[in-house]
């Protein structure tokens, strides 16, 4: 996103180190230098469970493209189940892999004796053997996962989708044209996704973040097919701008540039936009799972 910002702006944006989990939230919510930060829909949906009124603290910027499950395994390891009793990685406490992961493995019924490595670490502890298995969430292709050598003896183990998992996650794969060092040609490995959203806080102690938060918005929203460009991660072409988070409100320059888009077919209807982006519909069906489970565990 940085590339969207002209040189010449009166906006600097500075990245701040993070993991998309309850990090991530708790720089957002404590940090008066954090105005904006991306959080999984995992590590967002147990800290409502933990907050009731984290909707009322939280307003959504955007909502972004899934995050596919990727659990790389030793080449002995033939399923998600051997993986019971043995050493996983699931990533730094807190993060948003580890918050998938502490939601999938319970969901499947599987103990894990857990790691915290950080993702590059965990695949040379893989390559070595001193663990069974890691899991990386993030949008495929993953560089990291892509970078693995065709005969470092790991594999992409599948996850099967069933109603464990119905509440919570979404049915994907990954293809031999995402991984074809692990995947062979036309084959490929069923898998699950979750989602990641661009979050600010509504209730900052500094007057500025408001305003700093209208500026990014205004810088980045007029020119985010720039990012949906041939060269850019694909990722970024699954992102719809007007899709919604229910429970959850709009940035206000968030609100007013969608309403002010000239496309929008009529009052109360999403703004349509460029072609190649996932139909409104198709992109609200991403969150309802989410949305439904949420709302159970606040019952």
């Amino acid at each position: 996103m940085a590339s969207l910002f002209p040189q010449d702006a009166d906006l600097r944006v500075l990245p701040m180190l993070g993991d998309a989990g309850a990090g991530n939230l708790a720089l957002l919510l404590e940090d008066p230098h954090a105005d904006i930060a991306f959080v999984s829909t995992d590590a967002l949906a147990e800290a409502s469970v933990r907050e009731k009124d984290l909707a009322d603290k939280l307003e959504l910027v955007a909502r972004l493209a899934p995050q596919e499950v990727h659990i790389l395994a030793r080449a002995d390891i033939g399923s998600v189940s051997d993986l019971s009793g043995r050493r996983v990685n699931i990533g730094p406490a807190g993060s948003a892999s580890a918050a998938t992961a502490a939601s999938l493995f319970k969901a499947l019924g599987l103990k894990v004796e857990p790691v915290s490595l950080d993702a590059p670490a965990a695949i040379e502890q893989l390559k070595q053997g001193a663990i069974s298995a890691a899991m990386i969430v993030g949008g495929k292709p993953s560089a990291l996962v892509s970078a693995i050598p065709v005969n470092a003896g790991i594999r992409l183990l599948p996850i099967p989708f069933g109603v464990s998992l119905e509440a919570t996650y979404l049915p994907t794969r990954l293809e031999s044209e995402d991984y074809p060092n692990l995947i062979r040609a036309g084959g490929e490995v069923a898998t699950i996704a979750t989602g990641m959203v661009l979050l600010a806080a509504r209730s900052k102690t500094d007057p500025g973040s408001q305003q700093r938060v209208d500026r990014f918005v205004a810088a980045v929203f007029p020119r985010f097919a720039e990012l949906q460009a041939q060269g850019r991660h694909p990722k970024w072409r699954e992102v719809n701008l007007a899709a919604s988070l229910p429970g959850f409100k709009r940035t206000r320059a968030a609100e007013g540039w969608l309403a002010a888009r000239p496309m929008a077919a009529s009052a109360g209807q999403a703004p349509a936009l460029p072609e190649g982006l996932m139909s409104k519909e198709q992109q609200e069906a991403l969150f309802t799972r989410f949305i439904e489970w949420q709302r159970g565990k606040e019952r």
